[in-house]
């Protein structure tokens, strides 16, 4: 008798075969074994599955599609013959089980209707558990064990969705049934058990009812009146607010009586008090909204783009983009938001994580590879079971998985997706790496990202004007300006929120707002009239100052301490840091809600309707208050996030250090670096060690400071070399303080500064004492394979520099004979590439000018075949940068132009300035070979001008050995001449020769590679 087999389609996609996993790769094979599951086994048509599965394919294509299907099923399903009968007409399964069935055995045990039906999204038809038939029924299933039983199990076996993460057409009617099946179940569930007082357990199902369907109003009701049951009204209340805010975006409607009834009862309010206002008016901005409908539906032909809004500040960006996202959901499309924050310690990539978080990633676990959840781990812990080691070069797999991610998102809707980037002059540059990639990405994910920013405000430094630059050159980036509100704007604004003016007062409203969206809705929520005394300065500060001070003191203090957070504020961080009882901090939160001072866009956090009302009520506050809310927001965030504070950890450290507790605010930096550097943010990390190593230099001296700043030091400069380079002037800087500290202390530095000190020398063309570093390195590496390796590495490289080849290539070989293919990980992510790989690539040119060109080639194919294989970016590039050289040397123009278009293909995928440097100077070569002789010296020329080619070692003589090579090939003598006194003036030796033959000082032979 064959084993049983298991198929689960509600959630994540498995099968078993007596227990044991089958792994099935061919996701074709998986739908077809689904289907038949799904039937039940009963026969299905073989037509009609070919169909079914290939509909945009003829019928002739979809029947042979169907054999090939059959025969991968069959082959990698145990006992397939026993469990899948084929005949000339039908397909069916046998033998097999599923939770599907296990789920409705239950819900027909617990009696609750399966009929086909829609829901209406205010839930104002009768619903179980919200009338009185419903009541009795209630209290009926008490008392009826076998209906409670069957209950609790319909909910604990649907474990998501119906194949949760397939987008399959013939899904769609049958997936809907049965979250309608799941909403009935929980609608009987919930009343019954608050009835039963199993309060925290009908909470559970209540919010698994309110992420099923945002849409649906009682699991809203359920919520507010069972959160009010656990004593917390804040979140009841916060459940209302969300309700408001859903129904609002997606559908334009308000809630129904019922709900604003039960929310009445929560917070009872005398005549007087403010009334909740709706979405803010829009008027205006006709043509912009035309412009980025038209970028929207481009974008769906495939061609992903960046749109960017931009203006003063009050001018309207936010409401623009949200108008946007509401037509573009109501079009049936996929859509997420996310918003960046100027605080300190916001993490890297926290937009990214919540555009992903937005658009339901989780539920997309298991139609993901385990290579990429693993790889989005770092961003949404919640993917991974368990917390994975970091890997190095994992940044281009968690850009690929994220990429992958939103293919999927858009694959569920109507047109392209639409990501919402607020405030994108505040964004970390991780995060606008990834929009380059993104945008950029091949295959291409049809979505449009539109986000709002100020770009007066921001530097020209600022990575901001580098992204908007790269992608105007492609095409791919649209600027849109928004001015202020003209004079019929102004009126049409002011009509738009209840207040109809004459024409004289709308002049004067215009006058004194200078037609600033945001000062007209401030000015007239303050209580502006045209005829009363004057309430408006041309500063929005005495505008804003007006909304704040009605408030009581206890909702203003809670307002104030919210502006402190810098940042989104959740309902437990603000009931936490109000400090005066649930029904004190939900009644404050209500009336900053009411009066659209703090909303929300859903979930339970809280935001500033506008950065600017967040300015000033921190400005308001005096500096020990603000000092003590920056302290009270750090003990709420540690407690809230105990044992999981990598998200938060950066915040908790800045608002430490703003509450002076400078101890534990360098150890929460510290803290917040390791976080980053598990997101693969090398800037971010070393950013917030030299926080924390400038906050701890303010400390008294003692010898246990010193050793702390030690520690930090010796953690500095792994990102720090990654994110600025060896011949950071920061390193430079804080490898003088490293081993400082370390002789005064009587210690050796750690390995870390030995190898960081080597580098830095190296790329000062300091060789001597580079050899020394390494030397040192390699002393401690007698029993560490790892140190060993690197230590020869640096003595190496430092003498190849030197042009002494024969040192040279016998440090290169000892560190390949010691080095061992299991200490990969731990070359990679302590010194950012893997040796035996660069290793291999310099003894290729090493063995070049010993005159052994054989072993040359052959040890640049060996390091190029072991960098594909190892797939480590920066790697791969060192390697091809290296061959590049060796070609160039060798004078084989093929060659070099296959590697010159790989490195180029590469660089995309690297941001290490050598491999850019390098990279646009032998394409300027090329092209001066192809023709173009002005731009291409130029080119090579503004290379040798950037102050980033001192980033690593000898990359201003790799740079004059190409511009050599091409003055030549332009015949250009005098540049030639130049070039060569250049080079002799470098300290790297490797081209003497052939610049002393350029200049006739030389031996005839050292010519170099023939004139092009």
């Amino acid at each position: 008798m064959s084993d049983v087999l298991e198929v689960r389609l509600l959630g994540a996609f498995e099968v078993r075969s007596g227990g044991t996993p089958v792994v099935m790769t061919s996701s074709r094979a998986q739908s077809l074994l689904a289907y038949l599951a799904l039937r039940r086994g009963a026969p299905q048509r073989r037509e009609q599955v070919a169909f079914l599965l290939w509909p945009d394919s003829t019928e002739q294509q979809a029947r042979t599609n169907l054999r090939h299907v059959l025969h991968t099923l069959r082959s990698v399903l145990p006992a397939a013959d026993h469990h899948v009968e084929v005949t000339a007409r039908t397909l069916s399964l046998r033998g097999f089980s599923t939770d599907l069935m296990a789920f409705d055995a239950a819900v027909a045990r617990s009696g609750v209707s399966t009929r086909r039906g829609g829901t209406a999204h205010s839930g104002e038809a009768p619903q179980p558990g919200e009338n009185a038939r419903s009541s009795e029924n209630a209290r009926s299933d008490e008392n009826d064990p076998d209906v409670l039983e069957g209950l609790r199990l319909a909910a604990d076996l649907y474990a998501g969705d119906l194949l949760d993460g397939w987008y399959d057409e013939w899904l769609i009617a049958d997936r809907d049934e049965y979250r309608q099946r799941l909403m009935a179940v929980l609608a009987r569930l919930v009343p019954l058990l608050e009835g039963r007082g199993e309060i925290d357990a009908a909470v559970g199902h209540a919010e698994r009812a309110h992420r099923h369907d945002r849409l649906a109003e009682a699991p809203y009701r359920w919520l507010m009146r069972l959160y009010d049951a656990q004593g917390d009204r804040a979140r009841a209340v916060n459940a209302y607010h969300e309700c408001v805010a859903t129904l609002s975006d997606e559908l334009g409607v308000e809630p129904s009586a019922r709900t604003r009834a039960l929310y009445e009862t929560l917070l009872p309010r005398g005549d007087d008090a403010p009334a909740a206002s709706g979405a803010a008016a829009f008027v205006g901005r006709q043509a912009q909204r035309r412009r980025l409908t038209e970028l929207w539906r481009d974008a769906g032909a495939g061609v992903p783009h960046l749109a960017v809004v931009t203006g003063e500040a009050g001018v309207g960006k936010t409401r623009l983009v949200e108008e946007l996202r509401h037509w573009a959901a109501r079009h049936g499309a996929i859509t997420a938001h996310a918003r960046s924050y100027e605080a300190e310690g916001a993490l890297a990539y926290a937009p990214v994580a919540a555009w992903l978080r937005d658009l339901g990633a989780a539920r997309w676990r298991g139609r993901l590879a385990p290579a990429q959840v693993a790889a989005l781990a770092p961003l949404l812990p919640e993917l991974a079971a368990q917390a994975a080691p970091a890997e190095p070069g994992s940044r281009l797999r968690l850009f690929d998985a994220a990429a992958d991610a939103l293919r999927a998102a858009a694959s569920a809707g109507a047109g392209p997706v639409l990501l919402v980037a607020d405030d994108l002059h505040a964004a970390d540059a991780p995060t606008l790496r990834f929009l380059h990639y993104l945008v950029r990405a091949d295959p291409p994910v049809p979505l449009l990202v539109v986000g709002t920013a100020r770009l007066l405000d921001t530097e020209a430094g600022h990575p901001l004007h580098g992204l908007l630059a790269g992608l105007r050159v492609l095409g791919r980036c649209t600027e849109l300006t928004l001015g202020r509100l003209e004079r019929a704007e102004t009126a049409a604004l002011a009509g738009r929120l209840g207040h109809d003016l004459d024409r004289a007062d709308a002049d004067r409203l215009h006058d004194e707002t200078q037609g600033n969206p945001l000062f007209v809705v401030e000015a007239l929520a303050a209580g502006w009239r045209g005829d009363g005394p004057r309430v408006l300065t041309p500063r929005v500060q005495a505008v804003l100052e007006a909304r704040l001070l009605p408030l009581a003191d206890s909702a203003r203090e809670l307002i104030s301490m919210a502006a402190a957070a810098g940042s989104s504020v959740s309902v437990d961080l603000l009931v936490r840091i109000h400090g005066r009882g649930e029904h004190e901090a939900a009644r404050d939160l209500d009336e900053l809600w009411r009066r659209r001072l703090l909303l929300t866009s859903g979930g339970d956090t809280y935001d500033f309707s506008h950065g600017k009302l967040r300015e000033v009520a921190y400005r308001m506050m005096s500096p020990p208050r603000r000092r003590h809310s920056h302290l009270l927001l750090a003990r709420a965030l540690q407690d809230i996030h105990a044992g999981q504070s990598d998200e938060v950890a950066g915040q908790i450290a800045a608002h430490l250090h703003q509450a002076g507790a400078r101890d534990e605010a360098v150890d929460w930096y510290a803290r917040a670096a390791q976080a980053a550097g598990r997101r693969y943010a090398d800037a971010e990390a070393a950013d917030l060690l030299h926080r924390a190593w400038e906050l701890l230099r303010s400390a008294p001296a003692s010898p246990a400071r010193d050793e702390r700043e030690l520690a930090l030091l010796t953690a500095l400069p792994g990102p720090l070399s990654a994110a600025d380079g060896y011949a950071s002037p920061r390193l430079r800087t804080a490898l003088d303080r490293a081993f400082d500290l370390a002789a005064r202390l009587g210690a050796e530095p750690a390995a870390p500064l030995l190898r960081a000190r080597a580098m830095a020398v190296l790329s000062r063309g300091e060789f001597d004492a580079a050899l020394e570093y390494g030397g040192q390195l390699r002393a401690l590496g007698e029993s560490d394979d790892v140190l060993a390796v690197e230590g020869d590495f640096v003595r190496g490289v430092a003498a190849a520099w030197r042009n002494e080849a024969a040192a040279a290539r016998d440090h290169l070989r000892a560190a390949i004979a010691r080095y061992r293919p299991e200490n990969r990980p731990a070359h990679l992510l302590a010194y950012g590439q893997d040796p035996q790989v660069l290793c291999l690539a310099r003894l290729a040119h090493v063995c070049f000018c010993l005159g052994d060109v054989a072993e040359a080639r052959q040890s640049q194919c060996r390091s190029l075949e072991l960098a594909h294989a190892v797939n480590h970016p920066f790697t791969l590039a060192g390697a091809l940068l290296f061959a590049a050289i060796l070609d160039l040397d060798l004078a084989d123009l093929p060659s070099l132009r296959r590697r010159v278009a790989e490195l180029a293909a590469v660089r995309q995928r690297v941001e290490a300035p050598p491999v850019r440097l390098i990279t646009e100077a032998m394409t300027s070569y090329l092209d001066l070979l192809d023709g173009a002789a002005g731009p291409g010296l130029a080119r090579i020329d503004a290379a040798l001008a950037d102050p980033a080619r001192d980033t690593a070692p000898g990359v201003p003589a790799m740079l004059l050995r190409i511009r050599l090579a091409a003055a030549r090939a332009a015949g250009l003598d005098g540049e030639s001449r130049e070039t060569a006194r250049r080079l002799l003036a470098d300290g790297v030796r490797v081209w003497d020769a052939m610049a002393l033959a350029e200049l006739g000082t030389g031996p005839p032979d050292a010519d170099g590679p023939v004139r092009h």
